[in-house]
């Protein structure tokens, strides 16, 4: 076509020239006519017509084909990528120069492709863009007002093709009071896309304060010292690890008398509990030893009685801890009351003492030992040890009822000259166990 538009444009150009020569100038010229020219003008008229309108026509073509050509193409990525892309309408004409199968379209990347068409090239701009935000699917939560979760565990099945999603909240979820709402969750991909996630948020309100355990009444001696959090504990449905205070404005140590202190424990949520306790601090008896120092004592004598308490039941031990102090301490009538401290220490560095030094003995070992007991008082004094689920009396003290100790008997096996008020005991054991005890390896059968 470019050929033609030329080859029209030459005869147009002929005949101008021819135009301003006469015929005899151009027969020296040597052109001969053998017609004369004005009888080519209509001719040559007509060709210069038609070969404008050609030319420009074909200009007006190749100017359309050009235009269909994409200079700049923006392509999201992950999308498939072929030469579509680079015409704004399918030029056939057109050949894509730039290999493109070897073009990532999976990473954000700025590509130049070359274009022929006609012999010329072209350059179109290849920009290879996420704009895609990340997804995910929201896991509704149950929490405590004010108690966000890790922002991490509000979502779940998060995508994105660049393989990175940040999560965050879209500021402080607004979980300060109890109800049902929906917090926004940010996803932010590596390119800087965001999306929301709603989460679908139960807040929940605490109205229940924390229990204090352990708390008991305390009765110890003037002068010495107090611990007053020795087996307290404190546990909240929400707070973790919570806090107790304790008020003891008043209390004296050093002054006998009765009172009062109550140990406080406030959870986060400003739900508070208070559990008072009595202590009553008694005059110092001439023959009292500090508890810890009898029980260091004690711990000496038990290592002795004991060399290993894991290959032993608490009967066995309980057995053996009878038999040592009936084996080891020499009854000796002594009139007056004995604080069950001295008592223990001197039974266990005198070797000699009545029924309240073999009790006590018999008390400080078996809580070293861990098994519960307590002491039944009347005429005569002895231990009631809860052995196997059950309560049993035991006696180390030789009488002239026994010469040796009694160990798991029950009421009716007792003797009646010593009686005892046992409304203000547990519940004993009622079973005869006697028969099965070996007094002679220190177990029962």
């Amino acid at each position: 076509m470019h050929l033609l538009y030329l080859i029209i444009a030459r005869i147009v150009i002929f005949y101008i020239v021819m135009k301003g020569y006469s015929e005899q100038e151009l027969e020296m010229y040597g052109v001969e006519l053998r017609k004369p020219i004005s009888g080519f003008i209509p001719a040559i008229v007509l060709c210069a017509v038609i070969g404008l309108a050609l030319g420009g026509g074909v200009c007006t073509w190749v100017n359309t084909m050009f235009g269909r050509i994409n200079h700049e193409v923006h392509l999201e990525t992950g999308a498939p990528l072929n030469r579509t892309v680079f015409f704004s309408d399918e030029v056939d004409q057109a050949k894509v120069l730039t290999d493109l199968t070897k073009i990532d379209t999976n990473t954000p990347a700025t590509y130049q492709v070359t274009i022929s068409l006609f012999g010329k090239k072209v350059t179109s701009v290849l920009d290879i863009e996420d704009t895609t935000p990340p997804t995910g699917v929201a896991i509704p939560q149950t929490v405590m007002a004010g108690r966000a979760p890790d922002v991490n565990d509000t979502v779940k099945d998060l995508y994105d093709l660049s393989g990175t999603v940040y999560v965050d909240y879209s500021g402080t979820p607004n979980i300060a009071h109890a109800g049902d709402t929906f917090v926004p969750v940010v996803l932010t991909d590596a390119y800087g896309n965001t999306g929301i996630v709603s989460v679908p948020f139960t807040v929940l309100e605490d109205t229940t304060a924390p229990v204090i355990s352990g708390a008991e009444d305390i009765t110890m001696v003037a002068g010495d010292p107090i611990v007053l959090l020795k087996n307290i504990t404190v546990t909240d449905d929400y707070t973790a690890n919570p806090t107790v205070d304790i008020e003891s404005e008043g209390l004296d140590t050093n002054t006998p008398g009765t009172y009062q202190v109550t140990y406080v424990s406030t959870d986060e949520y400003g739900n508070t509990a208070r559990v008072p306790i009595t202590v009553t601090v008694e005059t110092r008896p001439d023959d009292y030893v500090y508890p810890e120092t009898v029980y260091e004592r004690g711990r000496q004598v038990f290592a002795e009685i004991i060399d290993d308490p894991s290959r032993y039941t608490d009967i066995e031990i309980a057995m053996r801890i009878f038999k040592w102090a009936n084996t080891n301490i020499k009854y000796v009538s002594k009139n007056g009351d004995t604080h069950w401290t001295g008592a223990a220490m001197q039974g266990f560095d005198q070797h000699r003492g009545d029924c309240c030094i073999f009790y006590a003995c018999c008390k400080v070992l078996l809580d070293i030992a861990g098994i519960e007991n307590m002491k039944v008082d009347g005429e005569h004094i002895w231990n009631l040890v809860k052995l196997d689920g059950q309560w049993w009396h035991c006696d180390a003290c030789p009488l002239r009822s026994h010469k040796t100790y009694w160990f798991m008997r029950n009421d009716n096996q007792l003797d009646s000259r010593f009686p005892f008020d046992g409304s203000i005991l547990p519940p004993r054991a009622t079973e005869n166990v006697q028969g099965r005890l070996d007094f002679t390896n220190l177990t029962i059968n």
